[in-house]
């Protein structure tokens, strides 16, 4: 068996946790630790998985210690280990780690907190998978521009798509910050058309002739999208249907199902096993 690609993750929140776990689960993957500068409960159900814990920063590892947690060193003893890097830090803070991975010659993966520059490469696997192939880093773009570029890429595979106009309600905040700063009945609209998602899905696919409007809504799970799809041609339900069937990551659910919200959507993956969902 070849050698194991030896990963280390930066940044233990909403997207760090999730990239963890699922380091976990490849059979040619090795989670070699989580960094971050937190002592709350999201560390502390880390070190109940048996993963290794690094402080994030110098400043960071006083505070750990004191608050009884086990280190097992600092972040440049964490990215002594790695192979590769993923850097889930928040917003502009992952940009600022670039230049220690590049001089450790580091392989490295951001967020889509970062520019696209940081990195030259923006990425979704079902639409520009070979293309990040042999690459130093590349940027995996957010939540809502990766289902912008699923759903439009099933219609484009199909020949249906010539262009989409979407609007997108967003959750506001976090689960553990909306006691903190979360908005409450009110919608809040993003001021600017389009929205960042649509340009950030151009730049993993240039060819996409997209616009999207975005809206912040009261609530914690999850985000739901309206798409208005111009296509090439007529063509009936079911073409359409059987376009996003071809999608590894699109799940069509029947109203029979029940499921009537977001919520429940969320409460089925989690039965079924898929937490990361």
């Amino acid at each position: 068996m070849d050698r194991q690609i030896r990963v280390a993750v930066n940044g233990y929140g909403v997207i760090g946790k999730r990239v963890a776990d699922a380091v976990r689960l490849q059979k040619d993957m090795t989670l070699v630790g989580v960094a971050d500068i937190a002592t709350d409960w999201r560390t502390r159900v880390l070190l109940t998985k048996g993963v290794e814990f690094y402080s994030g920063t110098t400043q960071a590892r006083a505070a750990i210690t004191e608050a009884g947690l086990t280190l097992a060193g600092g972040l440049d003893d964490l990215l002594g280990q790695a192979d590769v890097i993923v850097d889930c830090t928040p917003k502009r803070v992952a940009a600022e780690n670039v230049p220690t991975y590049r001089q450790r010659g580091l392989k490295f993966i951001l967020q889509g907190g970062e520019k696209h520059a940081v990195t030259g490469h923006s990425f979704v696997a079902e639409a520009n998978y070979e293309t990040a192939v042999g690459r130093e880093a590349t940027r995996v773009v957010s939540c809502n521009t990766t289902a912008t570029v699923r759903t439009l890429t099933a219609l484009k595979r199909a020949g249906l798509l010539g262009r989409a106009r979407g609007t997108l309600l967003r959750r506001a905040t976090d689960p553990w910050e909306s006691h903190d700063g979360g908005i409450m009945n009110t919608l809040v609209p993003e001021p600017e058309i389009p929205s960042h998602q649509g340009p950030d899905a151009q730049t993993v696919d240039p060819d996409l002739d997209v616009v999207t409007m975005a809206v912040k809504v009261p609530e914690t799970l999850a985000h739901l999208h309206y798409w208005s799809v111009q296509m090439t041609r007529p063509a009936d339900r079911e073409e359409v249907l059987e376009a996003f069937r071809t999608s590894s990551r699109i799940l069509l659910m029947k109203d029979a199902y029940g499921l009537g919200a977001l919520n429940a959507v969320k409460e089925l993956m989690a039965d079924i096993g898929r937490p990361l969902t």
